[in-house]
C-alpha cells in the first residue's frame, strides 16, 4: 500500500522521502545518501547527528535547495521543493529558509549590525526597517555592544550568535544549522546552543540542527543518526534506542546495536506475540537443528 504524501505534507513542515545522491568524482560515484526518511514537526528542534562523511551536510543542502537530489522529494510546507527552478530556489531560500554554517556566516568587512541587516536589504526592505529589526534581533541575544564590531572583534561564540540573528533577520519558516558549534569549545557552544533553543521557543521557528557531536545533538526536542547516507535511528525519552521504519518498509538497525546482537549481513525474522524478533541467521540454524534433533540433546544432558 503506497503512502498518501499529500496527507503527510500537510501534517508536516518537512517531509523527506526516498532521497539519494551521488556524485561522480571522474569515473568513480559517490553515494551521499542512499534513500533518506523523515519528517519534521512544525515548530521542531531537530537534531541530526553523525560522523563526518555520512551524509549530514549533503541532506542540509538538498532540504535548503542549494543542491538537487539525484533521486528522492524533499517537501516543504505541502510544496516539492526539488522541483523548483533556480529562480524559485533562490527566492525560497532568501525568504523561507535561514542558514548557519560552521564558518563563513559574517561578511568581515562589515559590523554586526550591518550583517545583519544585509539579508533584508537584498530582499527589498528599507534601509531603516532593516536596522530597526537588526538592532532588534542582536539586542535580544545579548549583542547589543557588539553592533558596530566587526568579525574580527568578536569571539566565535559572538561570531555565531551574530550569524543565527542573520539567519533570522527576514522571518523565516525554516532554521538548517551545520555544525555550527565545531569549532567552540563546550562553554561557547552551550552558549550558541542556548540561543538556537531560544529562537525555536520565542520565534516558534523549526529548526533542522546537523553536528557531529551527541552532547551539542541533545539540545534538540529529538535526535536522528546518520550512518553512511542513511538514517539509523533515535533516542526515546522511555525505550532507549528505537528505529524507524520508512516508506518502503526498510528498518536500520543502530550499529551499536547491531555488534551487541551480534548481527550480521543475514538475520532470520520471526513474528511471536511480542512483536518480531530478529535473530543471527546463525543462532537461528543452530535452533532448528536442535528442534529437529530433540533425542541427541537429550544424551547430550
Amino acid at each position: 500500500m503506497s503512502e498518501d504524501l499529500e496527507s503527510l505534507a500537510r501534517e508536516y513542515k518537512v517531509v523527506v522521502r526516498d532521497l539519494m545522491k551521488v556524485y561522480r568524482r571522474g569515473t568513480q560515484e559517490v553515494i551521499a545518501l542512499r534513500g533518506v526518511d523523515f519528517e519534521v514537526e512544525r515548530g521542531e528542534l531537530l537534531s541530526i547527528v553523525g560522523p563526518s562523511g555520512s551524509g549530514k551536510t549533503t541532506l542540509l543542502r538538498m532540504i535548503g535547495a542549494l543542491d538537487r537530489p539525484t533521486a528522492g522529494v524533499v517537501i516543504f510546507e505541502g510544496a516539492n521543493i526539488t522541483q523548483l527552478s533556480e529562480e524559485q530556489s533562490m527566492d525560497y531560500r532568501r525568504r523561507r529558509v535561514g542558514f548557519v554554517w560552521q564558518t563563513g556566516n559574517l561578511v568581515p568587512g562589515l559590523t554586526a549590525l550591518e550583517n545583519v541587516m544585509l539579508p533584508m536589504r537584498l530582499a527589498g526592505k528599507k534601509r531603516g526597517e532593516a536596522k530597526r529589526r537588526a538592532r532588534d534581533l542582536l539586542t535580544d541575544f545579548g549583542l547589543e555592544a557588539r553592533l558596530r564590531h566587526r568579525p574580527h572583534q568578536m569571539s566565535g561564540g559572538e561570531n555565531q550568535r551574530v550569524a543565527i540573528c542573520v539567519a533570522l533577520a527576514n522571518s523565516p519558516d525554516l532554521l538548517l544549522a551545520d555544525e555550527i558549534t565545531g569549532e567552540l569549545d563546550t562553554e561557547t557552544a552551550d552558549m550558541v546552543m542556548e540561543t538556537l533553543k531560544r529562537a525555536n521557543k520565542e520565534y516558534g521557528l523549526t529548526i533542522i540542527n546537523v553536528t557531529h557531536n551527541p552532547r551539542v545533538a541533545r539540545y534538540a526536542s529529538r535526535v536522528l543518526r546518520i550512518r553512511d547516507g542513511l538514517i539509523e535511528g533515535q533516542r526515546h525519552v522511555l525505550y532507549g534506542d528505537i528505529s524507524e521504519i520508512d516508506a518502503k518498509g526498510r528498518i536500520v538497525i543502530p550499529e551499536a546495536v547491531r555488534r551487541l546482537a551480534g548481527l550480521q549481513k543475514r538475520v532470520v525474522l520471526q513474528v511471536t506475540s511480542e512483536g518480531l524478533l530478529v535473530k543471527p541467521l546463525r543462532v537461528a540454524e543452530a535452533e532448528r537443528v536442535s528442534e529437529d534433533q530433540p533425542g541427541e540433546e537429550t544424551e547430550n544432558n
